[in-house]
């Protein structure tokens, strides 16, 4: 599934916004979907994010911004302006930007394209996340989200595999989207990733939402969560999604 350049534009203002009314309502709220987090740590976090792929996306770079040249957050309550300036920021910066321009990335992928997207996915999730931190919290846009599952197996996490020590569940994990297109086989190849989209049985198999498949994937919610069907081995799935921790 393709996604338009203007959707992940939108989702980066929409959600942004609504991190950033997250931070008006209460700084020192728990954000129990990310352990140990205050909406403070989270305006924090996004925030510095959104300052490091500005600056590498205004200024063209083709080599690592270091991280100590990126400020870092304020204390208190001027942590939400800090984050609305940042996010003001990286959006005139992606504005200006042709997804096919060369940049750095930690990734490898290395044009604007690829900030385009991940801005959308990171600022989804965490928004997700604000608004855990005062009750419900809304669905991600569906096919948004499937877009973020395929990024997740086929960019972060594969990313990661090759950079840590981190172990793949011998089982292969059959992903089902349930209000639209998306089907997902994840498969230990030889210690990496391998993603298709194929419907297949494989070791496990899980039925959700695109927002919950999303949401599943990187361990916001579990699998005994309304309107998640687990078949197989249940242990299978946890351990793929536990990769995201």
């Amino acid at each position: 599934m393709s996604i338009d350049r203007a959707v992940y534009r939108q989702a980066l203002r929409s959600d942004g916004e609504a991190i950033a009314a997250a931070g008006r309502r209460d700084i020192n709220a728990v954000v129990p979907s990310c352990p140990g987090w205050t909406v403070h740590k989270l305006l924090a976090h996004v925030g510095r994010v959104y300052r490091s792929v500005g600056r590498h996306v205004a200024e063209r770079a083709t080599e690592m911004i270091p991280a100590d040249e990126i400020p870092r957050p304020p204390e208190g309550d001027a942590i939400g302006e800090w984050f609305e300036e940042g996010h003001r920021f990286v959006q005139d910066a992606l504005d200006g930007a042709d997804p096919d321009e060369a940049v750095w990335s930690w990734a490898g992928q290395n044009t604007m394209a690829f900030y385009f997207r991940r801005m959308a996915h990171e600022t989804a999730v965490h928004r997700w996340d604000a608004e855990a931190a005062f009750g419900a919290s809304g669905p991600i846009d569906s096919d948004l989200a499937a877009d973020g599952v395929s990024e997740l197996f086929e960019v972060v996490l594969p990313f990661a595999v090759a950079n840590w020590d981190m172990t793949l569940p011998d089982a292969s994990l059959h992903l089902h989207r349930t209000d639209g297109e998306g089907e997902w086989l994840l498969v230990n190849d030889g210690g990496r990733i391998k993603m298709s989209h194929e419907q297949s049985k494989g070791g496990a198999a899980v039925r959700a939402s695109g927002t919950d498949l999303l949401l599943l994937s990187w361990e916001r919610i579990g699998l005994d969560s309304p309107g998640v069907e687990t078949f197989g081995d249940a242990d299978v799935a946890r351990a793929w999604f536990a990769l995201s921790r």
